[in-house]
């Protein structure tokens, strides 16, 4: 898409799981109203250890419902919740406690872990039957040694918080996000202005990411910050990031990677 000149806007849900699914659910609903659509839904393959995603029927028959309606299917960490060593001084504390209650996954996580993990979120999802072609680390947190474990990994695309880099070229394109928090009363009454900030500088930006999680909408005051966001966005395309990443040539398709990776996943 590098000759496409058009404003583009991504929508994904966050922390989608069989846990999560009466709540995402709700979510959904909302962005269906306002017509707003594909959706990237953020697949945790077994949130929290509540329950794997392809074990759970209910789940299976809500995602594949969604699929029908063009949303993508994301892998998104493996049980979302920070394992790693801890915190090495104050910057990587307010990181990994502070911007993040202890979900940052992968903020941590040496190279082998990080390479179980995701090839564990792999199987997971794909022995559900569905393909995802990207990853997002929850909270966005990601040490360098889990990225290049994902340099090795069947997947198009990494998305961070403010870019979506292509895995096969390292290309970065430029995407940042608007994200609410509800975790705190002072978060939820500073969300508005710092989004309304976040929107005005990068009102230029060719493409602007919105992020839900499953619980913005169990406050008005999120709902109704979300509608006037998607209101201002609304000159915009909507794709989803897989759609932002040019085609995978032919002859760039190599077996052996495939075959490799198979091979680690089975072990």
């Amino acid at each position: 898409m590098s000759a496409d000149t058009r404003r583009l806007l991504c929508i994904s849900l966050h922390d989608v799981a069989p846990a999560t699914l009466d709540d995402c659910a709700n979510t959904l609903a909302f962005l269906d109203d306002l017509g707003l659509g594909p959706v990237a839904l953020l697949v945790v393959p077994d949130y929290h250890g509540l329950g794997r995603v392809d074990r759970d029927d209910r789940f299976a028959s809500f995602i594949e419902s969604r699929i029908l309606r063009g949303d993508e299917i994301v892998l998104h960490g493996y049980r979302h919740t920070d394992t790693g060593p801890s915190p090495r001084g104050i910057r990587d504390w307010l990181a990994r406690r502070i911007y993040t209650d202890s979900e940052g996954e992968f903020s941590r996580l040496d190279f082998e872990i990080a390479r179980t993990r995701i090839l564990r979120g792999l199987v997971v999802l794909r022995t559900a039957g569905w393909q995802p072609k990207g990853f997002v680390a929850p909270a966005w947190l990601m040490s360098p040694s889990a990225r290049c474990a994902l340099e090795e990994m069947p997947l198009q695309y990494l998305a961070t918080r403010d870019a979506v880099f292509v895995v096969r070229s390292g290309q970065r394109i430029a995407a940042p996000s608007l994200v609410v928090s509800t975790r705190a009363a002072w978060r939820l009454a500073v969300s508005p202005v710092w989004n309304q900030v976040l929107l005005a500088r990068h009102s230029t930006s060719r493409v602007i990411r919105a992020a839900l999680h499953p619980a913005d909408l169990r406050y008005p005051a999120m709902e109704a910050l979300w509608r006037r966001l998607f209101v201002r966005l609304g000159d915009r395309s909507i794709v989803t990031e897989a759609q932002l990443i040019p085609p995978l040539p032919r002859r760039a398709i190599e077996p052996s990677l495939a075959g490799a990776t198979q091979r680690r996943m089975q072990g």
